[in-house]
């Protein structure tokens, strides 16, 4: 494959366009892809005028939305023709959903080139939410009649293969269209040609509502195993399929998104590559001032607590070392939750049993901490606060762990992503609640009058 991509290279500076067609022939969609960003744009036109009308729609199909805009202005319009045949109606609807964010006049143009059966069934997909099941799906399924027989059905799948996203799976539905059962493609190849469908279907599909989110869609299929999954309305009639590559997507956008989140930058879409400092600064900006915020709340208590600080300036030397126990502690049991909520692992309903959980935990893991840091203490000569210190850190850690689990649930109650609960945002909290529990027991137990 290297060698393969150094001819492409080398062919691509020449612009021999004969050599460019003899490397590409060399070289699969997934492999173009992967290499993508090691070709300069200029060298991204003539990649896909070249490629076969296929392999083209599959590069082009796994490429960001506004790169997408950007190439269907300089394609000629007789490859821009055959990739919009060539791409899947949910991938087809995307492309023109990216172009006419840029300008609608170009989508229309594009849904112009159509056929009235296509553009219909683009506009019908374009009216969901792109977070939604129907967003995703495609309606290029097969679907029979349950009164039909083996042989009839082999004979439709002889047309209708072509056109399908899959035949994997074979749906049966009745004279309104509504979902009745599911047969596999294997159940067909052993049955008997003259039995009728509703003699080998399984009545028990698994299916979601257009409206179901993608998240949850991922989870469904990720539970049953499956490559497959039907969607239909809110009449139950069969509107569509999505394919595990949908579903991948999916899970990558969510898990991309996820992580941004807890690291507290606020464009899920984001790619480091192409972006410009300004939108690097634009998506981390708004956390970080509102976290400094929060930090400011912790010099205002350390001043609150000048007269005990410097009664026993010894407590200063062990403040870095609770607060950031604490907030490592908060930030793992969120993180836990955070994926546990994601993956439907836990519910919101499972509050009081996650806080006794986090409970036990925090207070273990704060008694272990507390023994390994009186040995430092001691080694330190200052034995005079060791049980301030041990306490302190157990208390916190017990709290903090508490706390990093509980947040989440809370945001997820209100019907936000838990995700938005970031680790920055924890760790500042917990700086915030380690100072006024370290100094307060300090007061308490070194009987040192307040301010």
């Amino acid at each position: 494959m290297r060698y393969a991509l150094e001819a492409l290279q080398a062919a691509l500076a020449e612009g021999d366009t004969s050599k460019i067609r003899a490397a590409l022939d060399e070289l699969y969609p997934a492999q173009l892809l992967e290499h993508w960003s090691e070709f300069t744009p200029e060298h991204h036109l003539p990649i896909l005028t070249l490629l076969s009308p296929a392999d083209a729609a599959e590069v082009f199909s796994h490429l960001e939305e506004n790169e997408q805009a950007e190439l269907l202005e300089a394609l000629p319009p007789s490859r821009i023709k055959e990739l919009l045949g060539e791409l899947s109606l949910d991938d087809l609807t995307d492309t023109i959903n990216a172009v006419e964010e840029e300008s609608p006049e170009a989508a229309q143009a594009l849904l112009s080139q159509l056929d009235p059966q296509t553009r219909a069934e683009v506009e019908e997909l374009a009216e969901y939410d792109e977070d939604e099941a129907g967003g995703i799906m495609t309606p290029e399924y097969v679907a029979v009649r349950d009164f039909q027989r083996v042989e009839e059905v082999f004979r439709f799948l002889r047309r209708e293969a072509p056109d399908a996203e899959t035949i994997e799976s074979i749906y049966v539905v009745d004279a309104q269209g509504r979902l009745e059962g599911v047969l596999s493609l294997r159940d067909l190849i052993i049955a008997d040609p003259k039995t009728k469908v509703a003699e080998i279907m399984n009545p028990d599909v698994v299916s979601v509502r257009d409206d179901t989110g993608q998240e949850e869609v991922a989870r469904i299929m990720a539970d049953y195993n499956f490559n497959v999954l039907p969607v239909v309305n809110e009449h139950g009639v069969l509107v569509g399929i999505i394919t595990v590559d949908d579903v991948i997507d999916v899970i990558q956008e969510e898990a991309t998104e996820d992580i941004y989140r807890l690291g507290a930058v606020e464009s899920p879409e984001l790619v480091y590559s192409k972006s410009s400092v300004w939108a690097l600064w634009s998506a981390r900006v708004r956390w970080l001032v509102i976290l400094v915020v929060g930090a400011m709340f912790s010099s205002t208590i350390l001043e609150g607590f000048q007269n005990t600080l410097q009664a026993v300036t010894a407590l200063t030397f062990y403040i870095t070392i609770l607060l950031g126990a604490g907030g490592n502690t908060g930030n793992q049991s969120s993180t836990l939750i955070v994926r546990a909520l994601a993956t439907g692992d836990v519910r919101g309903r499972d509050s009081l049993r996650i806080l006794g959980k986090e409970f036990a935990v925090g207070a273990l893991l704060g008694i272990t901490l507390a023994v390994l840091l009186s040995a430092k203490i001691l080694l330190d000569g200052h034995g005079d606060i060791l049980l301030v210190v041990a306490v302190s850190l157990a208390v916190l850690m017990t709290v903090t762990n508490m706390l990093g689990a509980l947040l989440p649930i809370g945001i997820k109650k209100l019907g936000l992503d838990p995700a938005l609960i970031s680790n920055p945002l924890i760790a500042t909290l917990s700086d915030i609640t380690g100072l006024l529990i370290y100094l307060t027991i300090a007061q308490w137990l070194l009987h040192i009058k307040p301010t």
